[in-house]
Protein backbone atom coordinates (compact mmCIF):
# COMPACT_ATOMS: atom_id res chain seq x y z
CA UNK A 1 0.00 0.00 0.00
CA UNK A 2 1.41 3.25 -1.21
CA UNK A 3 2.57 6.16 2.12
CA UNK A 4 1.42 9.49 1.63
CA UNK A 5 3.10 12.81 3.52
CA UNK A 6 2.17 14.30 6.30
CA UNK A 7 1.63 17.91 4.47
CA UNK A 8 -1.21 15.76 2.66
CA UNK A 9 -2.52 14.07 4.89
CA UNK A 10 -6.21 15.13 5.31
CA UNK A 11 -5.91 17.73 2.27
CA UNK A 12 -7.07 15.41 -0.46
CA UNK A 13 -9.78 14.22 -2.08
CA UNK A 14 -8.42 10.74 -1.02
CA UNK A 15 -8.31 11.82 2.64
CA UNK A 16 -11.94 13.26 2.15
CA UNK A 17 -13.06 9.93 1.39
CA UNK A 18 -10.91 7.85 3.99
CA UNK A 19 -12.09 10.86 6.55
CA UNK A 20 -15.42 9.54 5.65
CA UNK A 21 -15.33 5.67 5.41
CA UNK A 22 -13.36 6.19 9.51
CA UNK A 23 -16.69 8.17 10.77
CA UNK A 24 -18.89 5.11 8.92
CA UNK A 25 -16.76 2.32 10.50
CA UNK A 26 -17.10 3.99 13.92
CA UNK A 27 -21.15 4.50 13.63
CA UNK A 28 -21.30 0.66 13.16
CA UNK A 29 -18.95 -0.28 15.99
CA UNK A 30 -20.46 -0.63 19.69
CA UNK A 31 -16.66 -0.60 21.31
CA UNK A 32 -14.79 1.26 19.32
CA UNK A 33 -11.60 0.44 16.85
CA UNK A 34 -8.46 0.62 17.65
CA UNK A 35 -5.42 1.91 14.74
CA UNK A 36 -4.63 -1.29 13.25
CA UNK A 37 -8.47 -2.07 12.56
CA UNK A 38 -9.33 1.09 11.54
CA UNK A 39 -6.45 0.74 9.03
CA UNK A 40 -7.14 -2.76 7.84
CA UNK A 41 -10.90 -1.57 7.86
CA UNK A 42 -10.46 1.12 5.03
CA UNK A 43 -7.13 -0.37 3.37
CA UNK A 44 -4.91 2.52 4.77
CA UNK A 45 -1.52 2.37 6.13
CA UNK A 46 -1.38 3.17 9.61
CA UNK A 47 0.14 6.68 9.41
CA UNK A 48 -2.05 7.76 6.97
CA UNK A 49 -4.87 6.89 8.95
CA UNK A 50 -3.07 8.35 12.47
CA UNK A 51 -2.88 11.96 10.79
CA UNK A 52 -6.74 11.46 9.90
CA UNK A 53 -7.56 10.68 13.23
CA UNK A 54 -5.69 13.07 15.51
CA UNK A 55 -7.62 15.54 12.79
CA UNK A 56 -11.06 14.10 13.58
CA UNK A 57 -9.89 13.88 17.34
CA UNK A 58 -9.07 17.48 17.69
CA UNK A 59 -12.01 18.66 16.25
CA UNK A 60 -14.21 16.49 18.37
CA UNK A 61 -15.76 14.38 15.97
CA UNK A 62 -13.85 11.45 17.36
CA UNK A 63 -12.71 10.39 20.97
CA UNK A 64 -9.79 8.65 21.81
CA UNK A 65 -8.90 6.71 25.05
CA UNK A 66 -7.52 3.61 25.87
CA UNK A 67 -6.14 2.96 22.44
CA UNK A 68 -9.72 2.97 21.10
CA UNK A 69 -11.51 5.36 18.69
CA UNK A 70 -14.94 5.91 18.72
CA UNK A 71 -17.65 8.47 17.38
CA UNK A 72 -17.25 11.87 19.32
CA UNK A 73 -19.77 14.78 21.05
CA UNK A 74 -19.07 16.65 17.86
CA UNK A 75 -20.47 13.85 15.10
CA UNK A 76 -23.63 13.22 17.59
CA UNK A 77 -24.30 17.04 17.28
CA UNK A 78 -23.92 17.20 13.57
CA UNK A 79 -26.17 14.15 12.82
CA UNK A 80 -28.92 15.99 15.24
CA UNK A 81 -28.42 19.26 13.78
CA UNK A 82 -29.01 17.58 10.57
CA UNK A 83 -31.92 15.79 11.63
CA UNK A 84 -33.65 18.36 13.07
CA UNK A 85 -33.19 20.62 9.60
CA UNK A 86 -35.39 18.13 8.24
CA UNK A 87 -39.28 17.99 8.76
CA UNK A 88 -41.91 15.44 9.03
CA UNK A 89 -42.63 13.07 7.33
CA UNK A 90 -39.13 13.83 5.31
CA UNK A 91 -37.16 12.80 7.47
CA UNK A 92 -39.39 9.54 7.59
CA UNK A 93 -38.87 9.44 3.74
CA UNK A 94 -35.33 7.74 3.40
CA UNK A 95 -36.29 4.91 5.70
CA UNK A 96 -39.46 4.67 3.88
CA UNK A 97 -37.70 4.41 0.66
CA UNK A 98 -35.70 1.60 2.11
CA UNK A 99 -38.57 -0.75 2.99
CA UNK A 100 -39.73 0.14 -0.62
CA UNK A 101 -36.54 -1.03 -2.27
CA UNK A 102 -35.95 -4.19 -0.09
CA UNK A 103 -39.36 -5.66 -0.01
CA UNK A 104 -40.14 -4.78 -3.62
CA UNK A 105 -43.51 -3.23 -2.50
CA UNK A 106 -44.86 0.00 -1.80
CA UNK A 107 -44.46 1.82 1.08
CA UNK A 108 -47.00 4.18 2.81
CA UNK A 109 -47.07 6.75 6.25
CA UNK A 110 -50.77 6.88 7.44
CA UNK A 111 -52.02 9.05 9.79
CA UNK A 112 -55.37 10.05 11.81
CA UNK A 113 -56.96 12.80 9.73
CA UNK A 114 -58.02 15.91 11.10
CA UNK A 115 -61.30 14.54 11.14
CA UNK A 116 -60.49 11.65 13.50
CA UNK A 117 -62.87 9.35 11.46
CA UNK A 118 -60.46 8.41 8.39
CA UNK A 119 -56.51 8.02 7.79
CA UNK A 120 -54.37 9.62 5.53
CA UNK A 121 -51.73 8.66 3.50
CA UNK A 122 -48.91 11.17 4.08
CA UNK A 123 -45.92 9.84 1.90
CA UNK A 124 -45.18 7.13 0.10
CA UNK A 125 -42.42 5.01 -1.27
CA UNK A 126 -44.15 3.21 -4.54
CA UNK A 127 -42.99 -0.27 -6.08
CA UNK A 128 -41.08 -0.64 -9.12
CA UNK A 129 -43.22 -3.75 -9.47
CA UNK A 130 -45.97 -3.67 -12.51
CA UNK A 131 -48.61 -5.32 -10.19
CA UNK A 132 -48.56 -3.30 -7.01
CA UNK A 133 -50.34 -1.23 -4.24
CA UNK A 134 -51.92 1.95 -5.76
CA UNK A 135 -52.25 4.60 -3.74
CA UNK A 136 -51.52 8.55 -3.59
CA UNK A 137 -50.63 10.58 -0.81
CA UNK A 138 -53.54 12.50 0.59
CA UNK A 139 -56.19 9.36 -0.08
CA UNK A 140 -57.92 8.97 2.78
CA UNK A 141 -59.41 5.36 4.22
CA UNK A 142 -61.73 4.38 7.42
CA UNK A 143 -59.70 3.48 10.56
CA UNK A 144 -61.62 0.64 10.66
CA UNK A 145 -61.16 -1.50 7.40
CA UNK A 146 -57.74 -1.37 7.05
CA UNK A 147 -54.34 -2.45 8.70
CA UNK A 148 -53.09 1.50 8.33
CA UNK A 149 -55.78 2.35 10.16
CA UNK A 150 -56.65 -0.44 12.47
CA UNK A 151 -52.74 -0.26 13.71
CA UNK A 152 -53.14 3.50 14.48
CA UNK A 153 -56.71 2.94 16.29
CA UNK A 154 -54.85 0.60 18.29
CA UNK A 155 -52.52 2.97 19.91
CA UNK A 156 -54.97 5.69 20.76
CA UNK A 157 -56.78 5.85 24.05
CA UNK A 158 -59.51 3.47 24.44
CA UNK A 159 -62.05 6.17 25.26
CA UNK A 160 -60.98 7.67 21.82
CA UNK A 161 -61.24 4.34 20.31
CA UNK A 162 -65.15 3.80 22.18
CA UNK A 163 -66.79 7.16 20.86
CA UNK A 164 -64.93 5.99 17.19
CA UNK A 165 -66.81 3.24 17.21
CA UNK A 166 -70.05 4.15 18.64
CA UNK A 167 -70.59 7.02 15.57
CA UNK A 168 -69.16 5.45 12.81
CA UNK A 169 -70.93 3.66 10.53
CA UNK A 170 -69.13 0.52 9.66
CA UNK A 171 -69.75 -0.31 6.33
CA UNK A 172 -68.43 -2.67 4.28
CA UNK A 173 -65.73 -2.09 1.36
CA UNK A 174 -65.50 -5.22 0.50
CA UNK A 175 -66.88 -8.89 1.38
CA UNK A 176 -63.64 -9.16 3.53
CA UNK A 177 -64.19 -5.59 5.72
CA UNK A 178 -64.92 -6.30 9.78
CA UNK A 179 -67.90 -4.93 10.38
CA UNK A 180 -68.54 -6.46 13.38
CA UNK A 181 -67.19 -4.80 16.32
CA UNK A 182 -66.65 -7.23 18.78
CA UNK A 183 -64.52 -8.48 15.46
CA UNK A 184 -62.86 -4.97 15.33
CA UNK A 185 -62.41 -4.85 19.22
CA UNK A 186 -60.86 -8.39 19.16
CA UNK A 187 -58.33 -7.26 15.91
CA UNK A 188 -57.47 -3.80 18.22
CA UNK A 189 -56.43 -5.95 21.06
CA UNK A 190 -54.70 -8.30 19.11
CA UNK A 191 -52.82 -5.23 17.28
CA UNK A 192 -51.88 -4.17 20.93
CA UNK A 193 -50.48 -7.61 21.72
CA UNK A 194 -48.38 -8.22 18.67
CA UNK A 195 -47.42 -4.73 17.90
CA UNK A 196 -48.76 -4.84 14.10
CA UNK A 197 -51.58 -5.70 11.91
CA UNK A 198 -52.52 -7.40 8.95
CA UNK A 199 -55.44 -7.22 6.65
CA UNK A 200 -56.40 -9.50 3.25
CA UNK A 201 -59.13 -7.38 1.25
CA UNK A 202 -60.18 -5.09 3.82
CA UNK A 203 -60.65 -2.29 1.19
CA UNK A 204 -59.50 -3.38 -1.89
CA UNK A 205 -59.80 -7.25 -3.07
CA UNK A 206 -56.77 -8.88 -3.90
CA UNK A 207 -54.65 -6.28 -1.89
CA UNK A 208 -52.97 -7.39 1.45
CA UNK A 209 -51.34 -5.16 3.82
CA UNK A 210 -49.29 -5.19 7.21
CA UNK A 211 -49.02 -1.69 9.32
CA UNK A 212 -47.24 -0.85 12.74
CA UNK A 213 -47.60 2.46 14.80
CA UNK A 214 -44.60 4.57 14.86
CA UNK A 215 -44.02 6.55 17.85
CA UNK A 216 -41.95 9.99 19.02
CA UNK A 217 -41.16 11.45 22.32
CA UNK A 218 -44.92 12.87 22.50
CA UNK A 219 -46.61 9.34 21.52
CA UNK A 220 -47.81 7.79 18.49
CA UNK A 221 -47.08 9.30 15.09
CA UNK A 222 -48.51 7.64 12.36
CA UNK A 223 -47.77 3.87 10.94
CA UNK A 224 -46.06 2.37 8.42
CA UNK A 225 -48.10 0.35 5.67
CA UNK A 226 -46.54 -1.87 3.46
CA UNK A 227 -49.46 -2.72 0.42
CA UNK A 228 -49.08 -5.97 -1.19
CA UNK A 229 -51.05 -7.78 -3.58
CA UNK A 230 -52.54 -11.11 -1.62
CA UNK A 231 -50.59 -13.78 -3.35
CA UNK A 232 -46.90 -12.50 -2.80
CA UNK A 233 -47.96 -11.49 0.46
CA UNK A 234 -48.88 -15.34 1.21
CA UNK A 235 -45.61 -16.46 -0.04
CA UNK A 236 -43.26 -13.82 2.14
CA UNK A 237 -45.66 -12.67 5.57
CA UNK A 238 -43.34 -13.19 7.68
CA UNK A 239 -40.81 -11.55 5.87
CA UNK A 240 -42.42 -8.83 4.99
CA UNK A 241 -44.26 -8.44 8.69
CA UNK A 242 -40.50 -8.06 10.09
CA UNK A 243 -39.22 -5.32 7.78
CA UNK A 244 -42.64 -3.12 8.14
CA UNK A 245 -41.72 -3.46 12.35
CA UNK A 246 -38.77 -2.52 11.74
CA UNK A 247 -38.91 0.22 9.44
CA UNK A 248 -41.41 1.40 12.05
CA UNK A 249 -39.03 0.93 14.62
CA UNK A 250 -36.69 2.84 12.93
CA UNK A 251 -38.49 5.86 12.28
CA UNK A 252 -39.50 5.87 16.08
CA UNK A 253 -35.67 6.22 16.59
CA UNK A 254 -35.62 9.16 14.98
CA UNK A 255 -38.21 11.23 15.81
CA UNK A 256 -36.58 10.15 19.39
CA UNK A 257 -33.65 11.35 18.64
CA UNK A 258 -34.38 14.62 17.12
CA UNK A 259 -37.20 15.06 19.97
CA UNK A 260 -40.05 15.60 17.74
CA UNK A 261 -43.04 15.89 20.24
CA UNK A 262 -45.67 15.70 17.82
CA UNK A 263 -48.69 13.17 18.36
CA UNK A 264 -52.32 12.02 17.46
Amino acid sequence: MEQDSDATAYASPRSADRMLRILETLAQSDDGRTLAALSKDIDTPKSSVLNLMRALVQNGYVDHAEGYYRLGSGAYSLASAILARRRWPEVALPILERLAETSGETAMLSEIASTKDDFVYIAKAESRQALRFAATVGDRRPLYATAGGLALLANMPLAFVGAYLDRTPLVPLTSHTRTDRAEIETALDEVRRDGYCVTTAGSTLGLSAVAAPVTGSGGLVAAVVLGVPTERFRARSDELIAMTCRTAQEISGVMGRIGDTRAL
